[in-house]
């Protein structure tokens, strides 16, 4: 065993103090990077209600998939759409996700565009809504599929 010298010692230490001190800022900066990120990339829900006597998402087939979505997916900051309704109730609902609160309010007047030009009774209206700000999220992986 070989005995070392006391500089060699003293740059042994502080390059093992170097690296660990790199280490940490690599650790410290990815994880700040991360939260950066997740701030950038807000969401926001909007959660529309509609009343039960408004019929079934089949009567409104020919709108859901000629005007709703096609609406939906040109208006900036649209993330994607959920539609769905109570199997005992019928009540409908709409859950639509977007990157801001403006682009909630962009996508609800070009809907609302959409809906005055067509025959009325062509689609629901909901006596409800309401926009949530996403704070965590947790969407696997192979619902995304």
């Amino acid at each position: 065993m070989q005995i070392l010298k006391p500089q060699q010692s003293i740059v042994v230490d502080l390059t093992m103090a170097g690296l660990i001190a790199f280490l940490i800022f690599a650790a410290i900066s990815k994880n700040t990077f991360a939260q950066a990120q997740d701030k950038r990339s807000a969401l926001v829900v909007r959660v529309a209600v509609f009343s039960s006597d408004q019929g079934r998402l089949d009567n409104y087939r020919d709108f859901i998939d000629g005007h709703l979505f096609p609406t939906l997916r040109l208006t900036p900051g649209y993330v994607g759409a959920f539609l769905g309704r109570d199997p005992n109730s019928g009540q409908l609902i709409s859950l639509s996700f977007w990157r801001s609160e403006a682009d909630a309010v962009a996508g609800e007047e070009a809907v609302g565009r959409a809906i005055r030009a067509l025959p009325p009774g062509s689609a629901p209206r909901p006596v409800e809504v309401q926009k949530y700000v996403v704070e965590y999220r947790d969407i696997h992986e192979s619902f995304l599929k």
